[in-house]
This record gives structure tokens, C-alpha cells and sequence, in this order.
């Protein structure tokens, strides 16, 4: 039986397309910036992340600044030193980048992996292999646990459990002093920051109006055909006229793609856009 994604089933109204915009690894770049680490904001800014991490876990000794190029069969191949990654080792790659920084042990990333492991690309990993691959990505980004981590629990004392943004927006913590408290208090940074960026929270450093607010403000509001339809973190989906469709997920993508400041490093997140009629069947949507 052939399997149809849920998203498949959403389509746009006779004589409209959806146009799906989102932050690109957006959680990553703050992890990033915020940690200083120099390798991943290489990654980030001139190739591409995950793949990058899955060859640092399953070729450490290989120190190439790579250039990726994706082949037919979904593998990456490198255009200086000629390693190859098959898709299986990028998808490795990219639970662990999403795991390791906000410090999954390696029983629980061996677990949420597996737990997955009868959708493609069906990849298990077993504890061994996950505490190898942890470690190698430690080495691979050394900031986040040798710096990051470190001032996040210094800050945390420093301010009796506080943490505040680069937006501004301040959490206290009540868990008792531990890793429980750690592992909250680490998520909390990036996904906060991308939830305000996306939404539309002014830097103070910067003062840029933009996110979904200012979409809503300039492409949505007073306009009867238009329609926010979907909102989910760092990405949304607009019901729009085919004929303005694009138009108007090019002009989304330029009011989200905007500067951010971290460390006193601006820098500014990847914006990709998508169009079509059925959700889950989008075409990716590049200005000409």
C-alpha cells in the first residue's frame, strides 16, 4: 500500500496556491553565534551543517573545509577531497546536531532515534555507536560544552535562575539546582529567540521591524483573498491568489530574512519559501 503524507491532503481553493515560508536550521544559528563556535558558523554560512557533522562522525581524522555537491542518489561528495556521505550518514548527522547541543545523553538520542527507525532513510543506532558519535561531535563543536554550557550555568547563578534573550525576554527557573535544570534552561535560549525573531520582536540593538507581524501588517491585513493559515514555530503558510502567489512569497522571504544580533555578532538566518496547491507536494519558491 503506498503511503500518502497527512499534508497531502490540504489543498488551496480553486484559483489560490499556498505559499510556505520558514527559517532555515534557524535553532542551530543561534546555538551557533551564541556559543561562538567557529566550525559551526563556517558550517552554517559556506556548506551545509548537517552533512558537515555526519563526515565528522564518520570520518574524524578527515580536518577538509568541504564544498558539497548532492548527487542523484541523495549522497553529498566533496569537490576537494573527494569524501562521500550517503544520505543515511547526513540524517545521523542531523538528529545529533539536533540532540547534542542541548545535552541529550546518548541512551535517550540512541532512543529518540530509533523510535523513528521504521521511516525512511530506517536508521538505528545502538548505544555503543550513539556515545561514539556524541563524542565526536563534542570535538567537532567544542564551544558549546566548553563555553556555552558554562556560561549558561554561570548566568543561572549569577542571576538566582534568571535568563534573559538577546530579545529581551526573561525566564525564571524553579527546578532544583542539576541537570534538569540545564537541560531547560539550554533549550530555552534558541527556541525562544527564533520564536521572537519569527514573530516579529524588535532587536534592541537593531530596532527592524519584520516576522510574521509584519507580514501580517503589509500582505495580509485589508486584503479579503488573502489568509494566514498555518503557523508552526519559525514557518507559516499564507492562502493567496495563484496570480500574486509568488509575488508574495518572495516579498514574505525578504520581511523575515533579517539581521539578528548574538555576542555582539549580527548575523542574519536563511529564509526558504515554497508554492503549490497541496501541501504537501510544494515546489520550492527562488527569486529569479
Amino acid at each position: 500500500m503506498k503511503k500518502v503524507s497527512i499534508r497531502s491532503i490540504f489543498v488551496a481553493p480553486k484559483g489560490k496556491l499556498l505559499v510556505s515560508v520558514d527559517l532555515s536550521q534557524a535553532e542551530s544559528w543561534i546555538v551557533a553565534y551564541a556559543s561562538g563556535d567557529q566550525n559551526m558558523i563556517y558550517s552554517l554560512n559556506y556548506s551545509d551543517i548537517h552533512t558537515d557533522t555526519g563526515a565528522a562522525l564518520f570520518d574524524p581524522d578527515n580536518y577538509c573545509q568541504h564544498k558539497w555537491r548532492k548527487n542523484l542518489d541523495e549522497s553529498r561528495s566533496c569537490n576537494l577531497c573527494g569524501y562521500t556521505l550517503d544520505k543515511t550518514g547526513r540524517y545521523i548527522g542531523k538528529r545529533f546536531n539536533h540532540a547534542s547541543g542541548y545535552r541529550m545523553k546518548p541512551p535517550r538520542a540512541a532512543q529518540v532515534i530509533n523510535k523513528d527507525s521504521d521511516k525512511p532513510p530506517f536508521v538505528t543506532v545502538t548505544l555503543s555507536e550513539s556515545k561514539l558519535y556524541q563524542g565526536r561531535w563534542h570535538i567537532r563543536y567544542p564551544n558549546v560544552s566548553k563555553v556555552w554550557w558554562p556560561d549558561i550555568e554561570y548566568r543561572l547563578n549569577r542571576d538566582g535562575r534568571k535568563l534573559t534573550t538577546c530579545y529581551g525576554r526573561t525566564r525564571q527557573f524553579f527546578q532544583k539546582w542539576g541537570e534538569e535544570l540545564f537541560k531547560e534552561a539550554t533549550a530555552f535560549e534558541p527556541q525562544s529567540t527564533v520564536a521572537d525573531h519569527f514573530n516579529g520582536a524588535i532587536h534592541p540593538q537593531l530596532g527592524i521591524p519584520g516576522g510574521l507581524l509584519l507580514v501580517y501588517t503589509k500582505l495580509i491585513k485589508g486584503y479579503d483573498d488573502r489568509r494566514i493559515i498555518n503557523q508552526s514555530h519559525d514557518s507559516c503558510i499564507v492562502e493567496v491568489p495563484d496570480k500574486e502567489a509568488r509575488d508574495v512569497g518572495i516579498e514574505m522571504q525578504s520581511i523575515l530574512r533579517r539581521p539578528i544580533v548574538i555576542n555582539g555578532v549580527e548575523f542574519t538566518i536563511p529564509v526558504d519559501g515554497e508554492i503549490g496547491e497541496r501541501w504537501g507536494e510544494l515546489e520550492p519558491l527562488k527569486v529569479a
